[in-house]
């Protein structure tokens, strides 16, 4: 006799993706990207159900959320053109620090992502890379941290590079010390972790590809640690510029990215937006050794 089990609920499509992310051959510590969907036809549920599916053997792989779990969300998509769903994001406040992407809105709130039907699932993972990169907490209109707050003389000018090439290491080092910074390195991602446990950084420049655990897992463990108090600011340095590293990064709580080769304008400028100014001189004076030529190593 024929056991017969019962159907898949129906009420929710998010149902049938727990049974994909059990699969043996998905390592579970791949990195995710948690999505809300509201609203949207039939189809095109069905139509991400199976980008989502896909995404499984890729990384960064897409988690759909139910509603309860919706502030975990890193992204949320929501179909402007469905009463419901709007009416739902009208009750939900924490929406405003979220990436949002709404489909065929008119208008959106600033940080919130704009997009036309028809939907292109298979390139979803780059939409919600756009709209991660475009959100209110990447805002690039937000206003940055001063370069030079007061009192000169309490401001942290010390910066962690942490990188397995020690001709990288020697070359950031020289840029660096040439505006009056002090610098440290470490050789690898564990030794980064263990530095900044004892050291209070302004900034940690952040390699990738490293031997042992990588730059995502560094960045991750070290703001993990430094919940109370003021965690250092994290520039990821990668020699990719995809947009799923991108995805990777944020969610590790990194601040910034740099891609290799490290170009020294750049470099200066972002460095600058979490260290302050040297503490001799006026500030005036300060802000424009900042602009100085640096010194390159042979």
């Amino acid at each position: 006799m024929m056991n017969h089990h019962p159907p898949p609920p129906k009420n929710s499509f998010a149902s049938t993706v727990p049974v994909e992310l059990e699969r043996p051959d998905v390592p579970a510590a791949a990195p995710a990207l948690k999505l809300l969907v509201k609203g949207f036809r039939k189809i095109e549920l069905q139509l991400l159900d199976g980008t989502v599916k896909l995404s499984q053997r890729r990384t960064p792989r897409i988690d759909l959320l139910t509603d309860e779990q919706g502030q975990a969300a890193d992204v949320v998509m929501i179909d402007a053109r469905d009463p419901q769903a709007g009416q739902w994001a009208a009750d939900q406040p924490w929406l405003q620090s979220k990436a949002v992407i709404w489909i065929d809105g008119a208008t959106a709130p600033r940080g919130h992502t704009v997009a036309q039907r028809p939907v292109q699932w298979p390139i979803l993972p780059m939409m919600l890379a756009r709209a991660l990169e475009h959100g209110p907490q990447r805002n690039t209109d937000a206003p940055r941290p001063s370069r030079t707050p007061a009192p000169l003389e309490a401001v942290r000018r010390q910066v962690l590079v942490v990188d397995d090439s020690l001709a990288v290491r020697a070359y950031l080092r020289s840029l660096l010390e040439a505006k009056g910074i002090a610098v440290d390195d470490a050789a690898s991602a564990e030794a980064g972790v263990e530095a900044a446990e004892t050291v209070r950084y302004a900034c940690i420049l952040m390699d990738v590809l490293m031997p042992g655990i990588d730059g995502y897992e560094a960045c991750r463990r070290i703001k993990a640690r430094r919940r109370t108090g003021s965690a250092p600011a994290i520039v990821m340095l990668t020699s990719k510029s995809s947009p799923f590293d991108r995805i990777r990064g944020t969610m590790a709580g990194c601040d910034a990215y740099l891609t290799k080769p490290v170009d020294p304008p750049q470099l200066h400028e972002v460095v600058a937006r979490y260290v302050g100014a040297p503490a001799r001189g006026t500030a005036a004076q300060a802000e424009s050794s900042f602009g100085a030529q640096p010194r390159l190593v042979p």
